[in-house]
């Protein structure tokens, strides 16, 4: 991808897709879980034998990008934007934003969100960004992680919690009853899961006993793929896992108490919000579609958090947000094996932190990563980032990649000095900026009750 105008062209027109070829999307995101959690990756000391079953089976994406900290990725995923171009503070997503809620309702998708939310303590936003359904934690009040039940909210109502129910295990199972009543529609289910942030707890399945932090990580781990597995199993029994595509990824690198990981024997300790070295951002993916065709293919194209939103708006057969810029580049052609798909050339992350003030940012390709300040790395060989490159010792690939990765990064310092003009801090979002979204999402729903 040469420049975000390459997304912004695809507004103008919607992907012709029938109907009956529209896959179901169930898009998981685990909290806190970076890439060397998946064994499938080369992560130790993880097992993941679901994922990697899926991924041995489908697809796996070895240069994935989030955001180092938690809404600003979820900022990012939701939107197809950049943090630059929306993003203010933390725990708060801008309510005149056009989410994949948005896209896929109009699509004609059923639309649900379980698990974290964690963008404005009100149950209208949920309906407001684009989702039918919903079970959620921390919608209101931030209570415990796990042992939660009576702080969730369950399509408005709070649950009553009184027989210590495993807040995964609740979410999880609304969603597999919203796909049970919607099997026979297209559906799209959005889980920003609870698990693994810590705190670092016993999950059902820990056994008797005191653990370390590490080792109550590694059952959170397992805990989550577990999830995975129930999800595939239910699509299965439903009659609906062919044409259902599922992706798993993390919204950031791993905690930074957990230090013992690694990947193909060298060390990655957890880097969560820091946007240092390769710990912080680079997360794991993985797609199975069983009807896109594409079994066992391992790709390293560079993909960032703003490529999910085109990426499903293609599959879905419409369009993207109009009047808005929509940063990502779609990899639905990865999905679907076609020998014409173009991935992006590089991808960029620009990260604030809690609270918008100074970017720290990079571009990356399939190799190298520039930051700020000619800061130039080998990620595959350096992921910890140890050994800065000097391009003028370099051989000429790293010439090459230094001088490209320059131009986009000017281009990107170009592009944030121009939504820094534009962009309002003092600027409160409240009931004014969602009415206009409330009234299309009105509309969207009656015209579906009338199709049925």
């Amino acid at each position: 991808m040469k420049a975000p105008m390459a997304a912004v062209l695809l507004t103008a027109c919607a992907i012709t897709v029938s109907a009956q070829s529209r896959p179901n999307i169930v898009l998981m995101m685990a909290d806190d879980l970076g890439y060397e959690c998946l064994s499938a990756n080369g992560g130790a000391p993880y097992r993941t034998p679901v994922l990697d079953e899926l991924a041995a089976q489908g697809l796996r994406f070895t240069n994935c990008v989030a955001q180092p900290l938690c809404t600003p990725s979820r900022a990012k995923i939701m939107t197809g934007r950049y943090n630059f171009r929306n993003y203010k503070t933390f725990g708060l997503l801008d309510p005149r934003e056009k989410t994949f809620g948005h896209v896929l309702r109009k699509a004609g998708y059923a639309t649900c969100i379980v698990g974290k939310w964690q963008l404005g303590r009100d149950r209208k936003l949920i309906d407001h960004f684009g989702f039918d359904e919903y079970c959620l934690w921390w919608l209101e009040n931030k209570g415990p992680r796990f042992g939660n039940v009576g702080e969730l909210i369950q399509n408005g109502e709070v649950l009553p919690g009184k027989k210590g129910e495993y807040g995964p295990d609740v979410v999880s199972n609304f969603m597999l009853d919203f796909i049970s009543r919607h099997k026979k529609e297209p559906f799209f289910c959005y889980y920003p899961m609870i698990l693994t942030h810590s705190p670092f707890v016993a999950t059902p399945d820990s056994g008797e006993g005191q653990k370390s932090n590490e080792e109550y990580f590694a059952d959170m781990v397992s805990y989550t793929d577990k999830i995975v597995g129930r999800i595939r199993d239910h699509l299965v029994d439903l009659g609906i896992a062919e044409n259902t595509l599922l992706l798993f990824t993390g919204d950031n690198g791993t905690g930074r108490g957990i230090k013992n990981g690694a990947v193909d024997g060298q060390p990655w300790p957890g880097g969560k919000a820091s946007n240092a070295n390769e710990t912080g951002s680079r997360v794991p993916l993985v797609a199975y579609w069983p009807a896109g065709g594409v079994r066992g293919k391992v790709f390293d194209d560079p993909i960032d958090f703003s490529d999910f939103l085109p990426s499903l708006a293609e599959l879905a057969g419409t369009s993207l947000p109009e009047d808005i810029t929509i940063d990502g580049h779609s990899f639905a052609g990865r999905l679907r094996g076609d020998a014409d798909h173009k991935p992006r050339d590089w991808a960029y992350l620009c990260y604030y932190g809690k609270k918008r003030g100074q970017a720290s940012h990079f571009v990356r390709d399939t190799r190298y990563k520039l930051y700020e300040g000619e800061r130039f790395f080998d990620f595959l060989a350096d992921p910890l980032h140890k050994n800065p490159i000097d391009p003028t010792q370099a051989g000429q690939e790293a010439r090459d990649a230094f001088e490209a990765l320059g131009k986009a990064l000017a281009s990107m310092r170009r592009e944030i000095a121009t939504e820094d003009e534009r962009f309002d801090a003092k600027t409160s979002f409240g009931a004014k900026d969602r009415q206009a979204g409330d009234e299309q999402g009105a509309k969207t729903r009656q015209k579906k009750r009338k199709k049925k």
